[in-house]
């Protein structure tokens, strides 16, 4: 990937990097030779002086394949994909990266295999990753570059989630702080001592003992929709650590929605899907 500009006014090449918001480490990388710096089609170091109306170019660094993530084989359903990025529609019960339990059957796991298949040099930039538990869209930057840029920018996140009981109220925000169980390695609690995370949602139905409920996330806490709920009386459906498991241990907690403009094309994405479970 190569992004090029027109330089306004005199400076080194390193501060014109930081001025057009490269990181450190990918201004690091081309300091090292993966990528390459041209100026009027001449390469060029970072203590170059570029001077107004310089051609300058910027040759990404490639994004080698870590030998740390598995190829494995699976399939996966894709919701959208370009040459930058790619958007899949999650399964429940999937890990977004491998872990020590799913060291080599993780989403990452597959999209390095459909990497490799496909011929695509990428390595695996998750932006956003979703719980094991829940399912839906989740978003793979092909470049480091490319995966920066997004995380700078304000990407909106909506859920749909049914939860045990009825709310009676249309719509509302939740606020509260959350932090780590001292008794687990995995569950959240909910703190008085701080406000830390943010949640805004609608109801979209009742039935006669559940309610089905777009939410849309401020803020990005571990389990923060699962805690949020839980603590208001409501926990989500088939939720094993803050509710009741359910026998087809299925979650009903999914990514419905993401909306953010392209990196390159400067385009808005927006990108919806409905849960499996939904009735």
């Amino acid at each position: 990937m190569i992004k090029r500009y027109i330089a306004e006014k005199e400076m080194l090449v390193k501060d014109f990097l930081l001025e057009k918001g490269f990181t450190e480490n990918i201004s690091k990388e081309l300091k090292n030779g993966n990528g390459q710096i041209l100026v009027n089609d001449q390469s060029v170091e970072n203590w170059y002086q570029i001077k107004p109306n310089d051609l300058v170019e910027i040759v990404l660094p490639t994004s080698n394949q870590g030998e740390n993530i598995i190829s494995t084989k699976h399939d996966f359903e894709i919701l959208y994909e370009d040459s930058y990025i790619l958007i899949i529609n999650k399964e429940n019960n999937l890990a977004s990266i491998p872990t020590r339990n799913h060291y080599a059957n993780s989403l990452s796991n597959y999209v390095m295999s459909y990497y490799k298949r496909k011929g695509i040099r990428a390595n695996i930039h998750c932006i956003g990753r979703l719980d094991y538990a829940t399912s839906g869209i989740i978003m793979f930057a092909k470049n480091p570059y490319i995966a920066d840029v997004i995380k700078k920018q304000q990407i909106d996140k909506k859920y749909i989630l049914e939860v045990e009981g009825l709310i009676s109220v249309d719509e509302g925000i939740i606020t509260n702080g959350i932090k780590k169980d001292p008794t687990s390695i995995i569950k959240r609690i909910v703190t008085d001592e701080f406000i830390n995370s943010k949640t805004s949602f609608e109801v979209l139905d009742r039935t006669n003992d559940t309610t089905l409920v777009m939410a849309t996330l401020h803020t990005g806490k571990t389990h923060q929709l699962r805690l949020h709920f839980a603590n208001l009386g409501f926990p989500i459906i088939g939720d094993e650590l803050y509710g009741t498991p359910t026998t087809d241990q299925i979650l009903h907690l999914h990514s419905a929605h993401l909306e953010f403009t392209h990196p390159v094309t400067g385009e808005i994405v927006s990108i919806n899907s409905r849960p499996k479970w939904e009735k």
